[in-house]
């Protein structure tokens, strides 16, 4: 799979801004496929390729976190990702996304091209 991580944000969020998601007090990481309009958004919010992402994806998140957010990267190296569909809402699978295997208070969204 050949792709480019066009933008990559990793914040700290307290406890009060996540009261509402099922896994609150988990690292969590997006990941957005770049140029994706809203409605396809909708419509491939079920069927991403989370297993390609998780073993292709995510090592190189991880290598670009190490440069650009060195003290976040400390934090989540040797983590366990898994994905989850209602990462980060409980009513419904509108945010899915990968959550750690250890607690944390990271959000970390990464925009890629795949080409």
């Amino acid at each position: 799979m050949n792709f480019k991580i066009t933008h990559l944000e990793a914040r700290t969020e307290t406890w009060s801004d996540r009261k509402n998601e099922p896994y609150k007090l988990n690292n969590k990481l997006y990941i957005w496929p770049a140029g994706e309009t809203v409605v396809e958004n909708l419509f491939n919010r079920r069927s991403r390729p989370a297993d390609v992402w998780k073993k292709e994806v995510i090592p190189a998140i991880m290598d670009k976190l190490s440069t650009k957010y060195p003290e976040v990267y400390n934090a989540v190296k040797g983590e366990k990702w898994g994905w989850r569909q209602k990462c980060g809402c409980r009513m419904c699978p509108c945010s899915p996304g990968f959550i750690s295997s250890n607690m944390g208070q990271y959000y970390i969204g990464v925009e890629v091209e795949f080409e």
